[in-house]
């Protein structure tokens, strides 16, 4: 299970999850969460397959996860240069997995829009 570690690491990050988050809910503590992502500790199975339950993949995925094929892209378009075009293939997780984050932002965002409006009005019938 090397490697194990980094990947819920970095699945984690694109969730958006603290790892507070995710210790909560593993019902442990921030601390041995955090063994787990830097791998000074094992993991049971049962252990990884919540872990990913939380992540929204598979423990296989977990597993198989490479960080070199999302962020470092570079040879791909490297060879695609010369002929105009860029093709990327990621798996259906991983896009699953950006398009939870991106969604999660835009609901973000719309929150905070709608307070920033409640806000204006308030302090707009504060003035009057």
């Amino acid at each position: 299970m090397k490697r194990t570690g980094k990947n819920i690491r970095k699945l984690r990050e694109l969730r958006n999850f603290t790892q507070q988050y995710m210790a909560e809910h593993l019902e442990m503590t921030q601390g041995n969460y955090a063994r787990i992502e830097n791998e000074e500790i094992q993991i049971s199975e049962q252990r990884l397959a919540k872990i990913a339950d939380l992540l929204g993949c598979n423990p296989d995925f977990i597993l198989q996860f490479d960080v070199e094929k999302v962020y470092d892209l570079g040879n791909a378009q490297a060879k695609t240069a010369e002929y105009g075009m860029h093709q990327y293939s990621i798996s259906p997780e991983l896009k699953e997995l950006y398009e939870g984050r991106i969604n999660t932002l835009e609901s973000l965002v719309s929150e905070l829009k709608k307070e920033l409006y409640e806000l204006k009005l308030k302090a707009g019938n504060q003035i009057s």
